[in-house]
């Protein structure tokens, strides 16, 4: 048995499927093959079977997948400790962040970070938080951009910032809205306008995100709790997209509030607060409490904590 049998089974078992997981690992398949029937022999049990053109995990392969991933994880650990020690290897850190947020967040960030840490290689993994969350709890991402995880006892939740949550409205939605309540531009910061009720909103079209992300369902349940029924003209997957359509005068969406700071790049949009609903959530480094911090993880880590609460002002 060695590192690259371990290596292969967890790959295998991830993967489903030979031919795939070959590719992944970049080796021949009767390669990866004939080293399974070898760990299966020295074992003296079958780690996989067939089944329906699909490779699944015996019961002794299940055993065996989860004591493999552990094993590895302990090993790459135990590696990062010790390269950290001879600091005479290239760190990689794996940052996970949705694509809205790296665009804001990271230049600051990085700027300062590569001032100190210049032979560092940063591995940005920029997917919806929902793919990160699970490459985070399968240790491929070694912290991510989040709101706080409830596991507190295996994840730890580094405080970054409070994040509105706010109505883009299109520039020719704000001014009919104007029109009946000139109280609408009280502020020459076209950034920050008063709140609104969304009953105000009545009839207009509102551009959604779908349910898998956390703005879509807090949007839905904001109007839920105020027993309002969005006229929904589309769902979307990327919020950048929605800022895209809001500032093409296409609908309304309820959108994270660090994009008032990005009025260059979705103009013709303005920025309420909803009345009866000062809605926010936290914005946090989220992370294993066993995974192995090193000298620039931490470095990271205190910039984050350092620069984000700037961006959105608190």
């Amino acid at each position: 048995m060695n590192w690259n049998q371990l290596n292969y089974v967890v790959t295998i078992a991830q993967e489903k499927n030979i031919t795939r997981a070959a590719r992944q690992l970049y080796i021949s398949q009767p390669s990866l093959s004939l080293s399974i029937q070898s760990l299966e022999q020295e074992l003296g049990t079958k780690l996989f079977t067939r089944t329906a053109g699909e490779m699944q995990l015996t019961y002794a392969g299940t055993l065996f997948y989860e004591w493999a991933r552990a094993t590895l994880h302990s090993r790459n650990q135990l590696s990062l400790k010790l390269n950290d020690i001879s600091q005479n290897v290239r760190q990689m850190i794996r940052l996970g962040i949705s694509p809205h947020r790296s665009v804001i967040m990271l230049p600051p960030v990085l700027e300062a970070f590569y001032r100190e840490c210049p032979s560092c290689e940063l591995h940005l993994i920029e997917k919806p938080t929902y793919v990160l969350r699970q490459m985070l709890a399968e240790d491929e991402a070694d912290l991510m951009i989040d709101v706080p995880n409830s596991d507190t006892l295996t994840y730890q939740n580094d405080y970054l910032a409070e994040e509105q949550i706010l109505l883009a409205v299109p520039q020719t939605m704000a001014k009919k809205l104007a029109a009946s309540d000139p109280s609408v531009f009280q502020s020459a910061d076209p950034g920050q306008r008063k709140a609104i009720p969304l009953s105000c909103l009545d009839g207009a079209g509102f551009i959604l995100l779908s349910e898998q992300h956390g703005m879509g369902r807090i949007a839905r349940q904001i109007c839920e709790a105020s027993y309002f029924h969005p006229n929904v003209l589309m769902e979307c997957t990327q919020i950048e997209t929605v800022l895209s359509l809001v500032s093409r005068q296409l609908g309304a969406a309820f959108v994270p509030g660090i994009f008032t700071v990005q009025n260059d790049r979705f103009p013709g949009i303005c920025y309420f607060q909803i009345q009866g609903f000062a809605e926010s959530r936290q914005i946090c480094l989220v992370y294993k409490k066993t995974s192995y911090r090193s000298r620039q993880l931490e470095l990271l880590i205190r910039l984050f904590t350092q620069l984000v609460p700037k961006l959105y002002g608190n």
